[in-house]
């Protein structure tokens, strides 16, 4: 679980630093909250993910187990910190912020992707998803994160004030939406020819 943890948190710190703050759009969720800290009170978006986190942590907790709770906190922290201290001295795209947003969305999905497939997330919204996914688990995964990353898009109006932000942001997250759901697919289709595979 380490290496999804490693690899899903180095998709979803590219798709926030290397791309969204760059193009000055809040991706969803938690992350786009912590853009959006960023972009006013300059706080690191690692340290705010975690402070925006606690009160969702406290409110989920008792609905998603132990297990998936201490998981999920491993992989918030390991992808805060990545994001804070790692990620931050990749090189940054600066080119077109509609590119910017397509990629930005991709990474991020198969990021989450990785993550939830192995039984974690990365708090936040995440710990919402899950919760009603345990309800609910008819609904896909892309589509509940479409539905809460697209309130969080709506208030980056507020912070960045253009209607650009807020298009890139929807357009971030119908493609991670999309990614998410994509990629959950081929990896479990990829690991029932595995399972097939060992039973030969």
């Amino acid at each position: 679980m380490m290496i999804y943890d490693l690899i899903g948190s180095v998709f979803i710190g590219v798709s926030i630093v290397c791309f969204a703050v760059a193009a000055d759009f809040a991706p969803g969720g938690v992350n786009g909250l912590a853009v959006m800290a960023n972009y006013l009170v300059n706080i690191p978006i690692g340290l705010a993910t975690i402070l925006i986190n606690i009160p969702i942590i406290l409110f989920t907790f008792h609905s998603l187990g132990k297990l998936f709770f201490l998981y999920s906190v491993k992989t918030m922290v390991i992808s805060s910190l990545f994001i804070d201290y790692v990620l931050c001295n990749l090189p940054v795209y600066h080119g077109n912020r509609l590119l910017a947003a397509i990629l930005a969305g991709l990474t991020a999905g198969i990021g989450y992707s990785l993550i939830f497939n192995e039984g974690s997330s990365t708090g936040g919204t995440d710990f919402i998803i899950a919760a009603i996914k345990k309800k609910r688990p008819k609904m896909t995964f892309g589509l509940l994160a479409f539905v809460i990353d697209g309130i969080v898009v709506l208030l980056s109006i507020f912070v960045f004030k253009e209607a650009l932000a807020f298009i890139y942001g929807m357009l971030y997250t119908v493609i991670t939406s999309v990614a998410l759901d994509l990629c959950t697919l081929v990896l479990k289709k990829c690991h029932l020819t595995y399972l097939d595979c060992e039973e030969i």
